[in-house]
């Protein structure tokens, strides 16, 4: 029985991979590390944006910044905004999908190995500590919708399963099981263990990632918890998400090798303004520019670039404060014709 979901702000804080040629507890494995931001934003429902960009200093301890210093963007917002646009070649990953969480056996091997945490620690896993619970552990499975490293992921999907032809509109899958382990003080981390390629040895291999709650986070700002957001548009081959949890709001939307991505953060507080602020926005082309349609007859570009207009963004994810209301299935429509639909939101 899979275990009732709530709203949830997830932080990485360290993966580590593990060849096949290396058993788990094999000293000669590379040490955790973490040298992306990466952030991921789950609804009840288990719809979810995760984000994974490059950081500016690989070795920085601040795990939701992409930037060493934020503050020093300065300027008009346009300005601003501009100076935090980064190309394709700082995103390590964007995903859009369903996750889904059943208690059940660990797949990967976990019992009498070591678990190395980020600060070199180890936890021992053995059969005993499993079926006391003191690891508790869950299957998770996360489908894409979107994903920015498969550009036509319904004929993927459909080439694997042999169906001559017949698509899905889902991407694939990927899965690892999850374990509650100590951490400092009153932290609270969970181990991922699973298979997935390496972008480094291009070869699938084991890994082992800790991740970190955001629980003040999901209670900031007022008024509402989740918000989602979906584009759907196949005349146009467009597909996008928004997700708001708490203080913060990621967005990817993608049209063919086109994608764009944005986080955003609520600050402010008593005695400053308060408000939605751009943390970090990633765009272009996958394969470059020259993937952008052109006018034979000119050479001038055909499409206009994807943009998540921000006076468009501060009214949907500001759904259910005050003067703000809409209930699932309202819409909403850009200058351009997109049309975003709200598909779930909470208080």
């Amino acid at each position: 029985m899979a275990p009732e979901q709530k709203s949830d702000i997830s932080i990485r804080h360290s993966i580590r991979w593990i060849p096949s040629s290396s058993p788990s507890s094999s000293s000669d494995t590379s040490p955790p590390s973490e040298p992306t931001s990466t952030i991921v934003l789950t609804s009840p429902s288990g719809r979810f944006v995760d984000l994974r960009i490059f950081k500016e200093d690989p070795s920085s301890p601040n795990h939701t910044s992409v930037f060493i210093n934020l503050n020093s963007h300065t300027g008009s917002e346009t300005e601003a905004d501009e100076a935090k646009t980064l190309p394709l070649s700082r995103l390590d990953w964007a995903i859009a999908g369903t996750s889904t969480h059943t208690s059940t056996r660990p797949t990967i091997g976990y019992y009498g190995q070591k678990l190395i945490l980020p600060d070199g620690r180890t936890v021992n896993g053995t059969t005993a500590d499993l079926k006391s619970g003191k690891h508790p552990y869950m299957r998770g499975r996360w489908t894409h919708w979107v994903d920015s490293r498969v550009l036509h992921a319904e004929e993927k999907i459909s080439a694997e399963a042999g169906d001559n032809g017949s698509s899905t509109d889902e991407a694939a899958a990927d899965e690892g099981d999850m374990y509650r382990i100590p951490g400092e003080g009153n932290e609270k981390l969970a181990l991922e263990k699973g298979r997935m390629v390496n972008p480094e040895s291009g070869q699938e291999e084991e890994y082992e990632e800790v991740w970190v709650p955001d629980e003040e986070g999901v209670a900031e700002p007022p008024y509402v918890d989740c918000v989602v957001w979906e584009l759907d548009d196949k005349l146009k081959n467009k597909k996008g998400r928004v997700v708001k949890v708490g203080r913060w709001a990621q967005g990817i939307s993608r049209r063919g090798n086109e994608l764009l991505c944005e986080r955003w953060k609520w600050v402010g507080g008593e005695n400053e303004q308060s408000g939605w602020r751009l943390e970090a926005r990633v765009k272009g082309y996958v394969g470059g520019e020259e993937k952008r349609k052109v006018d034979e007859k000119d050479g001038s570009y055909l499409d206009e670039p994807l943009v998540f207009p921000r006076a468009l963004i501060d009214d949907m994810i500001s759904v259910g404060e005050a003067g703000n209301t809409k209930e699932v299935g309202d819409a909403v429509k850009e200058s351009n014709g997109d049309v975003w639909t709200l598909v779930e939101w909470c208080p």
